[in-house]
């Protein structure tokens, strides 16, 4: 009888334990949670230098979507966020939607001319992921101009993003602070990979006011910050599935 118990005994705890390190691995799989903080439509003369301290004060890194022609004229910050080790992607080069999206040729000629004037300020740089002016399902755009578009970027080996929250930097010329952080207190932290648009615009202030406390809420909910120079396969299939990227 003794025997057989013991026996019982052995059995229950291999099963148990078999057990237990499955719902351990699924569990760590999928416990990380990471935060890419982006910046579009800099450098700028008034608030990129701002930008940089304050994540250098907080030991982060973010991911800033270039407009060339900005680049040029400010060549000293854009070698300030590549010296920082900030990740430089292109946005366009000159920001006009009606000339970039009037058809495919002439958005890829823009595109080609942005990554053109990045490249000769800071030198060769991956830049595989592409942040079009008023997102991916922009309405400036005619829908067989923009599909196309899309299509294109991904048969060059290339990546196209938008964000899982919008801050709202931009939605209005009177928009305070504090609606900012509202809004991501509100709507942030619901995806294990979040995707922050933020606008690295002159005169935009109020970003670098609610930038600290942006900063502060993925820092409390264990978010791990992140440029997209690091980003991993898991996350880009996660970020396509949420139709973050390349929907």
């Amino acid at each position: 009888m003794i025997i057989k118990f013991k026996k019982f005994f052995i059995f229950f705890l291999l099963i148990f334990s078999i057990n237990y390190i499955q719902v351990s691995a699924i569990y760590t799989e999928f416990s990380e949670k990471t935060v890419y903080i982006t910046f579009d439509d800099g450098p700028s003369i008034k608030i990129t230098k701002d930008i940089i301290d304050i994540l250098n004060e907080n030991n982060i890194k973010a991911s800033f979507f270039v407009v060339g022609g900005s680049a040029s004229i400010y060549p000293y910050l854009l070698k300030d966020l590549d010296n920082n080790r900030m990740c430089i992607m292109p946005h366009c080069n000159v920001h006009d939607y009606r000339s970039i999206y009037k058809s495919e040729n002439e958005y890829f000629k823009d595109l080609e001319a942005c990554k053109k004037n990045i490249e000769d300020i800071i030198g060769k740089k991956k830049m595989n992921f592409i942040r079009m002016p008023g997102g991916s399902d922009n309405q400036m755009c005619e829908k067989e101009v923009l599909s196309n578009i899309k299509k294109r970027i991904i048969e060059n080996g290339e990546n196209y993003i938008d964000w899982t929250i919008a801050v709202g930097d931009t939605e209005s010329d009177g928009v305070s602070s504090d609606f900012l952080k509202s809004r991501v207190r509100d709507e942030g932290g619901l995806y294990n990979v979040e995707i922050v648009l933020m606008h690295d615009l002159g005169g935009k202030k109020v970003t670098v006011e609610a930038l600290q406390d942006i900063i502060n809420f993925y820092k409390e909910r264990g978010y791990v910050f992140k440029t997209l120079y690091e980003i991993e396969p898991w996350e880009i299939q996660y970020l396509k599935e949420i139709n973050v990227l390349n929907k």
